[in-house]
Formats: structure tokens, sequence, C-alpha cells
């Protein structure tokens, strides 16, 4: 059926009557551009299409254009187009109406046959054209609005975009600024919330201990050594010395052992790794720092080893008060 509709429409464009055998003729009648001033449409030149039932004789366009669309010969051209008009006579009883698509609708009207054209620009010259509604193009003659950029209300309006646009910058900032400045999305990455501060965020002078940042100063850090034993033995001597020629009782100053050795330990990690990059960011600094032996699954890092307590009571004292970095005394 889509089929003979398309060849009498390819017909109708280029011939100006096309007969449907023993139904009728589509007729095709010049009409010339027009305007309608109570539309304002301008319709193009065109092909105005009729049906006439009137003309049901086979002049032979119709059947010889299918036979030779289907490269069947002429007379089972004439069957198909028998069995086209019956299914059309079919439709027209049940449903008043056949649908011949591209083309237009014939319908039954009281017993009358009647037409409705629905089909683009079927004119060879102006094929494709359709109508323009002029009032699409007319300039609006609305006044305009004049805007008080003295009002409240225009001032709240403004205040309102801008701190929207505030907010989307400021969105967009954090989203651009937090991946490529911090190790949020980076695995096992050092992360802290301080670091979603970019006014006080400064990476360089951060060192991670057991997941928590410690900030040095700017200035150059000075390396920490262990006080050197040579020195512990030698005060002792000039201690005892000054006992043997005191007719004092002699007074015990430390109860300590010679095998006991008091570690001052900054930080302990479950992961080697981390331990490793502790180090290497505290010798940057110019601190002296190694890796103890791993012990209860942690690997523990030390600034200094000592055989007096003391001694390490002050070098841990000297590092908090200085670098502000908490430490203990691993006692071995």
């Amino acid at each position: 059926m889509l089929e003979i509709n398309q060849i009498i429409k390819e017909l109708l464009q280029l011939h100006d009557c096309v007969i449907f055998p023993n139904l009728g003729g589509f007729v095709a009648q010049y009409s010339p551009a027009n305007f309608d001033e109570k539309k304002s449409v301008l319709s193009p030149p065109h092909k105005q299409i009729l049906f006439n039932k009137n003309l049901v004789n086979n002049d032979g366009l119709l059947v010889n254009a299918f036979a030779q669309k289907n490269n069947i010969s002429y007379e089972n051209a004439i069957e198909s187009i028998s069995d086209i008009l019956l299914e059309i006579n079919k439709n027209l009883k049940t449903q008043n109406q056949h649908d011949f698509q591209g083309i237009g609708i014939l319908y039954n009207n009281e017993g009358v046959l009647n037409f409705k054209q629905k089909s683009n620009n079927l004119l060879s010259s102006s094929y494709g054209l359709m109508p323009l509604n002029i009032d699409e193009f007319k300039i609006s003659n609305k006044s305009e609005k004049v805007i008080d950029l003295n009002s409240s209300k225009y001032l709240k309006t403004q205040i309102k975009n801008l701190a929207l646009a505030a907010s989307v910058i400021l969105v967009i900032f954090y989203s651009a600024w937090i991946p490529i400045q911090t190790q949020l999305l980076k695995q096992d990455g050092e992360f802290n919330y301080s670091d979603l501060n970019p006014f006080t965020f400064k990476k360089e002078n951060l060192v991670a201990i057991d997941d928590v940042k410690f900030q040095y100063p700017k200035e150059e850090i000075n390396a920490i050594q262990p006080i050197d034993k040579t020195l512990e033995k030698s005060s002792s001597i000039i201690l005892k010395s000054k006992l043997k020629n005191n007719p004092k009782p002699a007074v015990r100053i430390s109860n300590e052992s010679s095998n006991v050795t008091y570690e001052v330990v900054i930080g302990s990690f479950s992961n080697e790794i981390n331990a490793k990059n502790m180090i290497i960011k505290l010798n940057n600094k110019g601190i002296s720092a190694r890796k103890l032996k791993k012990e209860n699954k942690l690997f523990r890092i030390s600034v200094g080893k000592f055989l007096n307590k003391n001694n390490a009571k002050k070098l841990q004292k000297s590092i908090r008060k200085r670098y502000k970095i908490s430490s203990w005394i691993l006692t071995k």
C-alpha cells in the first residue's frame, strides 16, 4: 500500500492528472503564491491536489509505472492494483476514510467521496517550500522595562546573584584544589582535615607521624644528635672524684642499669613504607632519624638513643618546644 502511494506522489510531480482505475483521478492544479492577510501566512507557488471520482477509466499511466517499479507485466500490475482497490473500498466502508500517505485523505461523507490534501509542495519549481507565517518575524513593540539601579529590590537581587556566583566559584575551586594539593584521593596518602584550609595549607612544612601532621617552622632545622656516651662517662668520673674529697655521705645519682637504653620515639607505623617516608622527610629537614627493629607489628622511628633517661627527656622537651612534636621514650 505504501508503494502505490509513493508512485502516485511521484507521478503528480510530473503530471497534472493520475487516474486510479475504477476509483477516480487525482488532479493537480497550479496555484500561485498567495498571502492570507487574516492569518499573515505567505504561501509559495504549489500544486493543489483535487480528486475527481468520475475519472475512472484506465489511461495506463499508473499501471505502467507500477509494472516498471515492481518489474512485472502489465497484466500482473492490473491485478495487483485491483487487489489494492479492494482494500481501499474496505477502509471506506468500515472506517469511512482511506489515507493516501504523502498525498491526502479520501473520506466518505453521506455517500459522497471527498478529498482533503495533506502533502508537501509537489510543484517542481518550488518543491518542498512551506507556507511562511510573517508574524514570526515582526519586531515586538513592547516598551522596555526600566530598572532603577538604586532601588532596594534591585540591590537585593544583585546581592543574591553575587552570593550565588561566589558559592559556585568556591565549589569549583575546591573541586580542583583538593585533588591537586592534598593526598585525599591518593592510595596510602596522608591527609588531615586542616589540609582543606587553602589559607593555612603549606604541604612542604608538614611531617606525618602516625597519621598526625606537625608543622615545622620555616627556618632551617639543625640536626639533633644524641649525647656522646664518652661525655657521660667523663662526667661520671669527675663526679666520683669530687665525692671522694667530700666528707659527706655519697649520694646515689642514678639507680639505672648500664644495660638499659632510652630511645626518643616520634612515630610508629604498621606500614614499613610509611616509616621510610617519615625518615626521608626528617632527614630532608636536617633531623637524624632511624628505624628501629620491628616489634609488635610496628616500625618505630627514633631521633636519639641515650643511656641516661634525663638526657632523653631533655631531647624530648626540646623537640616539643621547638618543633611542636609530641614524642615518647622507649626503654630497652
